[in-house]
């Protein structure tokens, strides 16, 4: 089964968002290095996948239909598992 899943990417990166669909059977780390695929960018091994809602990261060795909640998030973000978590949205000058 494939999962169609929107991408946001960090701000280095080419893109901004991209809907990409996905087999449901593949580990993390797997989809990790097919998302960098799709938008021909090497995926490094600090990469994870991040779910902002619920602040944290997916295990790079489950299987991507592990997780019930992938399917009703707006979007997953490619992120770097050594970026410091946000702290709001705002910074006063």
């Amino acid at each position: 089964m494939s999962l169609q899943i929107r991408v946001k990417f960090p701000s280095d990166y080419p893109v901004i968002y991209k809907t990409v669909r996905l087999d449901s059977s593949l580990t993390v780390k797997e989809a990790v290095i097919a998302i960098g695929e799709a938008i021909n960018v090497a995926s490094s091994p600090d990469l994870g996948l991040y779910l902002p809602d619920q602040t944290n990261y997916l295990s790079e060795t489950q299987t991507l239909s592990s997780f019930d909640s992938i399917r009703d998030v707006q979007y997953i973000e490619l992120k770097s598992k050594k970026s410091p978590p946000k702290e709001g949205c705002c910074i006063i000058m």
